[in-house]
């Protein structure tokens, strides 16, 4: 079974660019194989000039990651705990992990204090989870579904830090389905269906991407709305 085939896509530094598509579409696949949680059968992918099947150790290193399940916290810890901890691992001394682990927080206008993760918002977690891939402060961000189970507030406060990120020269990749998020703070987007790259361009030449497409994006209007 073929998942993803001849997907070319690519971001810029300073770029925001939404992956966007109905569900199977090979969204989320296509997200683990850019951060190398799965190996493509055929194909490339390049992140910052590194070739990432090649050199998957200095790729991965320039790259943060916030995948949609959220399980890559550990909630009986504190935001900060949960920082320090994997900073270490990914090979900063406790020194620098704890320096990281506040500028982080700070970015994400997350409180530095004793509480739980259990206890925090979905916000707050899809928060944290973005400060944990920032802690290296790599060039390049790829983020699955950031703003599911956010309420508005929550949604335009997440969209307006990955613009500013956009705007400190970070190119980030974000696989969404808040279309209204996407028209207002992407610069590209490319639609990806039946495993493939149908559309790539600004949301106002959709049409040009056909018929299906333009049904497609419809739906996922539709859906959103009544949501």
């Amino acid at each position: 079974m073929v998942v993803l085939a001849d997907v070319s896509l690519s971001v810029g530094a300073g770029e925001v660019v939404a992956l966007v598509g109905p569900n199977g579409a090979g969204k989320t696949t296509l997200v683990k194989v850019i951060g190398g949680l799965v190996e493509p059968t055929r194909g490339r992918v390049s992140i910052c000039g590194i070739d990432a099947l090649a050199r998957p150790m200095d790729a991965r290193s320039r790259l943060g990651v916030v995948l949609a399940e959220d399980r890559g916290l550990y909630w009986r810890l504190t935001a900060r705990q949960n920082l320090e901890f994997f900073g270490v691992m990914s090979t900063l001394s406790a020194a620098e992990a704890r320096d990281k682990a506040s500028d982080s927080l700070r970015l994400v206008s997350l409180p530095d204090d004793d509480k739980l993760v259990f206890g925090y918002s979905s916000g707050m977690r899809s928060r944290l989870n973005l400060a944990r891939a920032l802690l290296a402060e790599p060039p390049v961000l790829v983020l699955d579904e950031p703003t599911r189970s956010l309420d508005q507030a929550s949604k335009e406060m997440l969209w307006g830090l990955l613009r500013g990120l956009a705007r400190d020269g970070k190119a980030i990749l974000v696989c969404s389905h808040d279309l209204e998020g996407v028209a207002r703070n992407c610069d590209r987007l490319a639609v990806l269906m039946g495993g493939r790259v149908q559309f790539d361009g600004v949301l106002s030449d959709i049409a040009r991407g056909g018929e299906t497409v333009a049904a497609m994006m419809a739906d996922l209007s539709r859906s959103a709305t009544s949501s």
